[in-house]
């Protein structure tokens, strides 16, 4: 009897596991990415579902993610709500609007839609060279005043932390 239970349980486990794992799709999503690894391999995530770690601020002009420990800290990715964005939404809002002064800024592991610095496609042949030329050199920028090569649209807050004040 035990012989034959021991490949139905292993049969079993294997099912559990790959359920779990839901295939590779799933699995990139449910992976946390530093916002460094993101960044920095934009095509390999470029208009993808992705799990990024990194903090969160809100400014004057625009909403950012960035993280001290890639690029010196510099503001690195675009970050747009979806509409119905799920998840602890209204915890990250309470986060930031609880800072009084400074940055109003959290930790957060967000889910959404990956965005690189895509060339541009289809510039007008009829624009003046003056014109068409730099664009046909550039890529697509996001954010206020196209200030970032990438862009996050938000689908999900999986979770969101306090930033230490120093």
């Amino acid at each position: 009897m035990k012989r034959q239970l021991a490949p139905l349980i292993v049969a079993f486990y294997f099912f559990l596991w790959v359920g779990g794992n839901g295939g590779a799709a799933a699995k990139n999503s449910t992976r946390v990415l530093s916002l460094c690894e993101l960044v920095d391999n934009w095509k390999d995530y470029n208009q993808q579902e992705v799990r990024v770690r990194a903090i969160y601020v809100v400014g004057a002009e625009q909403t950012v993610l960035y993280d001290p420990a890639c690029r010196g800290g510099e503001d690195l990715t675009y970050v747009e709500f979806r509409p119905h964005a799920k998840g602890a939404t209204k915890k990250l809002d309470q986060l930031v609007a609880k800072r009084r002064s400074g940055w109003k800024r959290a930790w957060v592991i967000l889910d959404g839609v990956f965005y690189g610095p895509e060339p541009f496609e289809n510039v007008d042949p009829k624009l003046p060279e003056s014109v068409r030329v730099p664009l046909e050199k550039s890529h697509r920028r996001y954010g206020h005043m196209d200030s970032l090569d990438t862009m996050l649209q938000v689908t999900r807050v999986v979770g969101a932390t306090a930033v230490a004040d120093e």
